[in-house]
């Protein structure tokens, strides 16, 4: 994982704390040619450390989208009073969502919206004779350097929405990273982290986090059923009350999967899929600020974003004996 990141995020990439260069800024003002271009799929040929500055700076705001959600979570949790449990889950999926989104960034392997004016302008820069880009959802990976100075970058058009994409993306960078067990680079705790998280797409589908997020949040129902006295999911207390280290999180995940596989589907368990979706976004956080920190560390990239996260999460009592909650 960590080679991956520092692949994608090679050294001479950097992040200007006051203006960031975010993908979307990269792709409107920065410097690099369409080297082929289709309907479906293009390529791009850019600067490696232009392009990976971008990724991070991505990551840095998916990052800081995820620690608010996060921190409404804790301060509601803490509070010990009465929250919509189905927004407390809906609170998850969105904490979830932005992590995946930073990791996918950090791993050069992600999902990005195309808008019509991008596909336009994408048209334009593409070599004579090339098909009409369209708007939608692409899969970004990043290629092989052509030189010291050029990457290729390859953009292929993808049928699902963002949302589903994502997971569909992170649950196969995850799959791909349990598959480096067997070539000793992952630690047999990474083993297992990576097998439960993989196993939970295998039983409910690719995209089973957003599927939960769209039935909760908006099939009438089914989860907004306080006023009739009614709950269709757990408490989520032992997230302040108990120690969640990565072994606890990982065998609630394994004992989960294996209830989900007596009946595989969201709408017949949605209690057990909730307690998934917390376990998935507690660890997918964790990887994805510990490999954001470690980027930064290695690659000397200014450090004043960082210290500003930290020093928000520690006003809002979010660290812990230098761990974010939960932990």
């Amino acid at each position: 994982m960590r080679q991956q990141a520092l692949n994608a995020i090679p050294p001479g990439a950097s992040v200007d704390f006051k203006a960031p260069l975010t993908l979307a800024t990269w792709q409107a003002q920065g410097t690099y040619t369409i080297a082929s271009g289709s309907s479906t799929k293009f390529t791009i040929e850019a600067a490696p450390a232009d392009f990976g500055g971008a990724l991070l700076s991505d990551a840095a705001y998916h990052l800081d989208h995820a620690l608010e959600h996060q921190t409404s979570l804790m301060k509601t949790l803490a509070s010990g009073q009465w929250n919509s449990p189905a927004w407390q889950i809906v609170t998850f999926y969105y904490w979830a969502y932005f992590v995946a989104m930073a990791l996918s960034r950090m791993l050069g392997h992600t999902v990005w919206f195309v808008t019509p004016e991008v596909a336009s302008q994408f048209t334009m820069l593409a070599p004579p004779g090339s098909a009409t880009l369209t708007k939608g959802t692409y899969e970004i990976t990043c290629g092989a350097p052509l030189s010291a100075g050029t990457r290729q970058i390859f953009l292929v058009k993808r049928s699902r929405r963002v949302h589903e994409q994502l997971w569909t993306t992170i649950f196969n960078l995850i799959g791909g990273l349990y598959r480096d067990v067997g070539v000793g680079v992952a630690s047999q705790q990474e083993e297992r982290l990576f097998l439960a998280i993989t196993n939970s797409a295998h039983v409910l589908g690719d995209d089973w986090p957003s599927a939960l997020r769209n039935v909760v949040n908006y099939r009438p129902g089914f989860a907004y059923t306080a006023p009739r006295f009614c709950n269709n999911f757990d408490s989520l207390a032992h997230l302040t009350s108990q120690a969640q280290t990565i072994d606890r999180i990982v065998d609630r995940l394994e004992n989960s999967n294996l209830k989900m596989r007596a009946e595989p589907s969201v709408l017949a368990q949605p209690k057990v899929a909730a307690r998934m979706l917390v376990d998935i976004t507690i660890l997918l956080s964790r990887i994805a600020h510990a490999l954001h920190d470690e980027i930064v560390d290695r690659s000397g990239i200014d450090r004043r974003w960082l210290v500003s996260k930290r020093r928000f999460a520690q006003q809002q009592g979010l660290l812990s004996s230098g761990a974010l909650w939960p932990c």
